[in-house]
């Protein structure tokens, strides 16, 4: 269940707390939410020396950035609907 939420509350908590989601950062993101690593982050992340990191809920992938450096910050959310992306497996 924790796997399913997770996305849609991280969603609902940065959305209300404004600059206060600068806060969170990955130490408490790593063990809490289900995810997989992105090795390399989508073309739509503008923000520079980054990691990505992504969820998936029914058709929706979110993926969330965090700073490249040691404190590696919460940056921004992105969400793609289906349509918007492509998973491959290898």
């Amino acid at each position: 269940m924790r796997s399913l939420l997770a996305p849609a509350l991280l969603a609902a908590t940065f959305a209300g707390a404004g600059a206060q989601a600068q806060d969170f950062g990955y130490e408490a993101f790593e063990p809490s939410v289900n995810h997989i690593d992105l090795e390399t982050c989508p073309a739509r992340v503008t923000a520079k020396e980054v990691f990505c990191r992504a969820t998936l809920l029914n058709d929706t992938v979110y993926v969330y950035v965090f700073e490249d450096t040691d404190e590696m910050k919460y940056v921004e959310m992105l969400t793609f609907e289906a349509g918007e992306y492509e998973i491959t497996f290898k």
